[in-house]
């Protein structure tokens, strides 16, 4: 495993061979102890080629080697002093690592803090709110190692304030019909801050309109309702059906005979159906508009129906007479036609939704 460069295998290997054994081999322990030494050497240059002086982003990476060489220890130290059965006694090289391990881990919060105060200050000199997420993610870093590290708080309330996206809903209402009214107060219930997260804020059409970075304009252009269509059909079933079985007397020959005769009665029945039919359609679509370029970044139609089918099924006559497919559609009650004002009411919410789902998909 050492000639193949596997060091970390070979360690874990020859202690699990050491571990509660009370005579220890010999080869056993100075596998151990040549492979320590290896491992001690990788680590050791590895730290010079990350040239912290020059590269201070490669701190982050010398704490996490300060910290591997610490948890080796850890590993071997339950096995001092480690002496095998031919009295042979190893010789390791056991470090304090608790003052490197500090050290390192201040000049990694120290160079996210900078790097964080950086990205901040390229956000207020160019508005690219990007980099304050940056540095709000710089600062999360800083969290994962020291809460509290100098003034981070107010960097972070800096970063999320810098970072956050403005999205200002408003209508613009084209429709010429009575119902218009109706369909814009229900797009006002839009439950837009459901849309909100730590980087994204939604609004309707308010004081915060003219610090929105982006506008989604909320148009509706059409509304149509069709006449009230009523359609009647008529038919007639009819069948014979057995009444009785009746005994009588036949002359046959010169005998008679008692024979049964089957009475048999033609029954009809007329059937009634009524056929319903209301359309509606509410049509319009939404534009997204980057504030600061005045540029319309994204357009999507909306189009929403609603179709009213109304029907009723009755029959006048013998029921006896009604087959089973006649029999399944008997509806005595026909729905009423829809007033217009409930139909623009179903249009509004199903168009509501429709804007909600797709508000969801687009990303800024």
């Amino acid at each position: 495993m050492v000639e193949k460069g596997e060091y970390e295998r070979a360690f874990n290997y020859s202690i699990s061979k050491l571990q509660g054994e009370k005579n220890k081999k010999t080869e056993y322990i100075k596998a151990l102890e040549k492979v320590y030494l290896k491992l001690h050497g990788v680590s050791v240059r590895e730290i010079e080629k990350l040239n912290t002086e020059t590269k201070p982003e490669n701190w982050s990476r010398v704490l996490d080697i300060y910290k591997s060489m610490d948890h080796r220890q850890e590993i071997l130290e339950p096995l001092l002093p480690l002496i095998s059965e031919d009295r042979y006694k190893a010789t390791f090289d056991i470090k304090n690592y608790t003052d490197l391990m500090r050290s390192a881990e201040d000049n990694t919060c120290l160079y996210h803090y900078n790097n964080a105060n950086g990205l901040i200050g390229r956000t207020e000199r160019t508005g690219e709110k990007e980099f304050a997420r940056d540095a709000y993610d710089e600062i999360k870093k800083i969290d994962a190692l020291k809460r509290n590290y100098k003034d981070t708080e107010r960097l972070k309330e800096k970063a999320l304030a810098l970072g956050l996206i403005n999205i200002n809903f408003e209508i613009f209402n084209d429709l010429r019909d009575f119902h218009s009214n109706t369909i814009e107060r229900e797009l006002l219930n839009l439950p837009v801050s459901k849309l909100n997260d730590i980087w994204h804020e939604y609004n309707f059409e308010s004081k915060e309109k003219r610090n929105a970075d982006y506008i989604i304009t909320v148009e509706l252009n059409s509304i149509f309702f069709s006449p009230e269509r009523e359609r009647l059909n008529n038919y007639t079933e009819s069948k014979e059906i057995l009444i009785k079985k009746d005994k009588v007397k036949e002359k046959r020959d010169t005998a008679e005979v008692w024979v049964e005769k089957e009475v048999w009665e033609k029954v009809r029945v007329d059937v009634s159906e009524v056929f319903r039919e209301k359309k509606s359609e509410l049509h319009g679509r939404i534009m997204v508009m980057d504030t600061r370029t005045k540029e319309n970044i994204k357009t999507v139609p909306i189009n929403v129906f609603h179709d009213f089918t109304g029907y009723g099924c009755r029959f006048n006559g013998d029921e006896r007479a009604l087959t089973d497919n006649s029999r399944k559609k008997m509806d005595s009650y026909c729905e009423l036609f829809p007033p217009d004002f409930a139909l623009a009411e179903d249009l509004a919410i199903a168009f509501k939704n429709v804007i909600f789902e797709e508000a969801k998909r687009i990303r800024f």
